[in-house]
């Protein structure tokens, strides 16, 4: 396959960062700079006392858990962790790939039959657990023959395990510890090569379809040290980790990096507990996807709002922005009580796994708060662009990071094509999986499978999926993405799902399933059980998105519901699972269906019961 590539650029660095190719490094730089300062800030349960772990004793203990398992004879050893975000997790984690072997992190949502799919695909010899998982490793256990050891984090009767391929965290931690103090030293002299298969991730999807990536420490270190010279923080900062550690997102950016630079980790409660956590620890950085950041602007405006003070706020931001752009930054003073929420010290956002809203970065940056978002995926460890502490523009994912190259391929008229990418942070390959590896990576770029632009200052914007972009008859392309943020606009959605339907005649339409919120709904109309309101509503708000649009992009049929669209377990809408199963609950569903272009319901039922491989 050939390559037509356009717009190439590669991100600079702003901050000198130390050199490390392994994580066993970063962790000897952390014992040199990092030693007293805190590391981690947890509790073993909600409510509990705090626990301070420093930077010594957080490496002490990982030292100690990674030789304990070295005795046990598991050198080599795939390393399955799952569970809720704890301490042990992440010793657990970098006691594995820092001399073990091969970390195996599986999201914490997985059924019990994709864990132990996982674990056989992964070729799993340890299972790392925490105790909510107690009743599924049972279960997985009594057929799993493979496994050499089974270790549970935080047992519920506290007691120190050791039975007959069975331990307890905590027994581990002290035997390790016992070995250390007698001059056992196989572990932790064990040298790191940076080159080869360090941590083995499963993409979202179901244990079937997803792809295993292949990362090395070269890959994960080089993605840090091109975070470290563009986001600058200094020791003693913390930020609060909320979203799962099993995923590269949090994994590099809420972790690993943060103990490169010396930062202090609060490991939340989770979410019930998380707005309490924020006021407590005083985050100077929070990572997290779009919503949660929606959500408490939501709250903070709804507060604001019911004060009766809108007009005064937007008046004070109006006046904040204008003194900036003189040089007088009086944000923070003024909309000090804003950011009391989040513990009055936040300073930078950074956000993924999604675009955030316009208005919700406008008003995160008016109120002194820098938000920085971000682009990668799971295969380039994760992040590829970001904004930054000198660039950022709303609306985009800011520039390449230091020693990483972006181009778009096969570009169309507007510049808009497949994402593609080159560095250190690329992949090793999928896992027993050539095929897909050779797919993926050709002349050594990265195929992202994410459409996208990249503008003269060299920022990066995704505008959807190649396969979920929609092909018109006239070639025209229209992509999903686009047309479900003007409708996730209206207030009474939830959410909503763009598709694009082959007819009988070979023409192609483009459909959309609405998810409404009830709640909202109740605002805009006096009876939402009221069938024909609701239809009459949608009508007018879907006349009123293709007003915005081009005529090809016309939204011709929807469809509406209260349920949630199906995701994965990183929140991806399952978009073939979704449009497969509205064929086939067609009849349920057609006195929900409304042609909003007033063509003959046969013609739609005909067009929606077309099986799901002919679109």
């Amino acid at each position: 396959m050939s390559l037509n590539l356009i717009n190439i650029t590669s991100g600079k660095s702003y901050y000198d960062v130390p050199k490390i190719d392994t994580l066993k490094e970063m962790l000897e730089l952390c014992e040199e700079n990092y030693l007293d300062e805190i590391a981690f800030k947890y509790r073993n349960k909600p409510r509990n006392e705090v626990i301070n772990k420093t930077y010594k004793e957080f490496i002490n203990d990982t030292r100690a858990f990674g030789s304990a398992l070295f005795d046990l004879g598991l050198e080599g050893s795939h390393v399955a962790i799952i569970g809720e975000n704890r301490y042990e997790w992440v010793v657990s984690y970098l006691a594995a790939v820092n001399g073990v072997g091969v970390a195996v992190p599986l999201d914490k949502m997985l059924p019990e039959n994709e864990i132990t799919t996982m674990l056989d695909r992964g070729e799993v010899d340890v299972l790392v657990y925490s105790s909510s998982f107690q009743e599924k490793v049972n279960d997985i256990t009594k057929n799993n023959t493979k496994l050499k050891a089974v270790i549970c984090m935080n047992p519920e009767n506290d007691e120190d395990v050791a039975n007959d391929g069975f331990y307890s965290f905590d027994y581990l931690l002290t035997k390790g510890y016992e070995l250390l103090n007698s001059g056992y030293k196989k572990y932790v002299d064990k040298t790191i090569d940076p080159h080869v298969l360090s941590v083995l991730i499963f993409t979202s999807g179901t244990s079937a379809s997803s792809k295993a990536v292949m990362l090395s420490h070269k890959n994960i270190c080089a993605d840090i040290m091109a975070l470290g010279g563009v986001v600058n923080f200094k020791p003693g900062d913390s930020v609060v980790s909320i979203l799962p550690l099993s995923h590269t997102f949090e994994n590099t950016t809420g972790l690993l990096f943060p103990l490169f630079l010396g930062i202090t980790i609060c490991i939340s409660d989770g979410l019930k507990y998380f707005s309490g956590n924020l006021t407590e620890y005083k985050p100077a950085c929070l990572i997290g996807v779009p919503l949660i950041f929606d959500k408490f602007k939501e709250r903070i405006m709804a507060e604001v709002k019911k004060k009766g003070m809108e007009k005064k706020v937007r008046v004070s931001m109006s006046i904040a922005n204008f003194l900036s752009r003189l040089g007088i930054n009086l944000k923070r003073k003024l909309f000090k009580q804003l950011l009391e929420p989040f513990g009055g010290d936040l300073q930078v956002i950074v956000t993924g796994g999604a675009g955030m809203e316009v208005d919700t970065v406008k008003f995160y940056e008016n109120i002194g708060v820098r938000v920085y978002q971000g682009y990668g995926l799971t295969e380039t460890s994760p992040v590829v662009a970001g904004g930054n502490d000198f660039v950022r523009k709303t609306g985009t994912c800011g520039n390449p990071l230091p020693g990483v190259t972006v181009a778009v391929d096969n570009p169309d008229f507007k510049g808009t094509g497949e994402l593609v990418i080159k560095g250190d942070t690329v992949m090793l390959g999928y896992w027993e999986n050539q095929e897909a590896t050779n797919e993926a990576i050709i002349d050594g770029w990265f195929h992202t499978g994410d459409l996208g632009s990249i503008d003269r200052k060299g920022l990066v914007k995704v505008t959807g999926r190649v396969k979920s972009m929609i092909v018109l008859n006239n070639g025209k392309k229209v992509f999903p993405e686009e047309l479900e943020n003007y409708i996730n606009k209206i207030p009474y959605v939830k959410e909503s799902l763009v598709w694009g339907e082959t007819i009988t005649n070979g023409s192609v339409e483009i459909c959309a399933k609405i998810i409404l919120d009830k709640e909202n709904l109740t605002e805009a109309i006096k009876c939402p059980e009221d069938e024909s309101a609701i239809k009459k509503l949608l009508d007018k708000a879907i006349k009123d998105v293709n007003k915005l649009m081009p005529v090809y992009k016309t939204i011709r049929y929807y469809v509406f519901s209260y349920e949630d669209l199906i995701k994965t377990t990183s929140m991806k809408i399952k978009r073939y699972v979704e449009t497969a199963e509205i064929r086939d609950l067609f009849n349920i569903l057609t006195t929900s269906i409304k042609n909003s272009t007033g063509r003959n319901i046969d013609r739609l039922k005909e067009m929606l019961s077309k099986r799901a491989e002919n679109y």
